[in-house]
């Protein structure tokens, strides 16, 4: 894939970032279940947090493509690490693009730092992929709204300082026109977080759940226009549907990595299993899908680039294919490393783990499915 020599000196930037302070801490960080609060200050140190905000609320003002780099590095040399670090600014876009002024002072500038962590707190006990059945209500009292509601499976959920919350503030025929979303510090009165127990995904992730009890935020915290709230989220995941291609086409590779080292080492039968022509093949073919499943990601990164708009469609396409790639290519590591692939000290089984949840976040694999066959039919 042709890169820019500035794409390729970020890319380079970045994995050797991931690979002096990510991959000798991340079986330690596993191990422990634990968010890397140290790591996220020290990317932010290198400017690595927030490299599609522009650089007047303190990104890094990359193009796209330049900030997928970072995130397929970041999940290359460990997925759980990876989610956490570009999580940090997750939702302050939408703060930028429909907030006020003093909104991305207050929250956005902090997350580009790496002193605040943003959550977008959309998913409900009884509302996931029928994003437009929540329950969280809004409702408006003088220059305040009051909400109340249950957020569940929310990245940085108990560990966020401020989430963008999306609630209902009226009940028309038509459901996805009544919702809004609002931006609701943690510190605010009725926000309760606690992070959700016995989570498959990799330990260095944090996944909450937030209550909201009669939480009051200023009518300034509504982002854009009341109902506007649905477009909004469905814009946002378009491009942040790209953003996990990119994350599992990494992860991918970083598996692939620790695959290829280990085979080319491990002798079975008189020699190394590499030399082993049902593992070569087996290689062969995950090496292949890769390079397709990279190739279209970029693909449609350079489109949004070009043309300032992502296609649903496309984007759906990437995130269906690249997920799908990553579990064939985490479950034969964990196969080819035999009975060590079990046990987190190599590594792969983490990749494992993490390869069924970007398979529902962001849209589940059905749902892509079904918005790439409304853009084709």
């Amino acid at each position: 894939m042709h890169l820019t020599d500035e794409q390729r000196l970020i890319q380079r930037h970045v994995r050797e970032f991931a690979q002096a302070e990510i991959e000798p801490v991340a079986v330690e960080h596993e191990q422990a279940g634990r968010y890397p609060r140290d790591l996220i200050e020290m990317a932010a140190e290198a400017d690595l947090l927030a490299p599609r905000l522009d650089e007047s609320v303190g990104g890094a003002g990359l193009g796209v493509v330049s900030s997928l780099l970072l995130n397929e590095e970041f999940h290359r040399a460990d997925p759980g690490i990876g989610e956490s670090v570009t999580a940090v600014t997750f939702g302050c876009e939408p703060i930028i693009e429909y907030g006020t002024p003093d909104l991305v002072e207050e929250w956005v500038r902090p997350a580009c730092r790496g002193e605040v962590v943003s959550s977008v707190a959309m998913t409900e006990p009884g509302a996931g992929s029928d994003f437009a059945a929540i329950e969280t209500s809004a409702e408006r009292d003088g220059d305040e709204y009051v909400l109340n509601g249950d957020k569940v499976f929310i990245s940085n959920g108990s560990v966020a300082d401020v989430s963008l919350v999306y609630a209902r503030t009226s009940s028309p025929e038509e459901p996805h026109r009544g919702l809004s979303s609002f931006v609701v510090p943690a510190d605010a009165d009725g926000v309760e977080q606690t992070p959700m127990e016995g989570y498959m995904g990799p330990g260095a992730t944090d996944i909450g759940q937030v209550y909201l009890s009669d939480v009051r935020v200023p009518v300034e915290n509504r982002l854009g226009d009341e109902g506007d709230g649905f477009y909004q989220a469905m814009t946002f995941l378009d491009e942040a549907r790209l953003d996990v291609a990119a994350a599992c086409v990494g992860a991918a590779r970083g598996a692939l990595d620790l695959v290829g080292e280990y085979v080319t080492e491990r002798e079975a039968f008189g020699g190394p299993i590499a030399e082993k022509q049902a593992v070569r093949h087996r290689i062969a073919d995950l090496e292949t899908r890769l390079g397709g499943a990279r190739s279209l990601v970029y693909e449609v990164a350079r489109d949004l680039e070009r043309e300032g708009e992502v296609d649903a469609a496309r984007s759906a396409q990437a995130k269906l294919l690249a997920t799908t790639l990553l579990e064939d290519v985490a479950s034969e590591a964990v196969q080819l490393h035999g009975g060590y692939g079990l046990f987190d000290e190599y590594r792969v089984e983490t990749f494992f783990r993490f390869s069924k949840v970007p398979q529902i976040y962001e849209g589940t694999n059905e749902i892509m499915r079904t918005v790439v066959a409304d853009g084709m039919l």
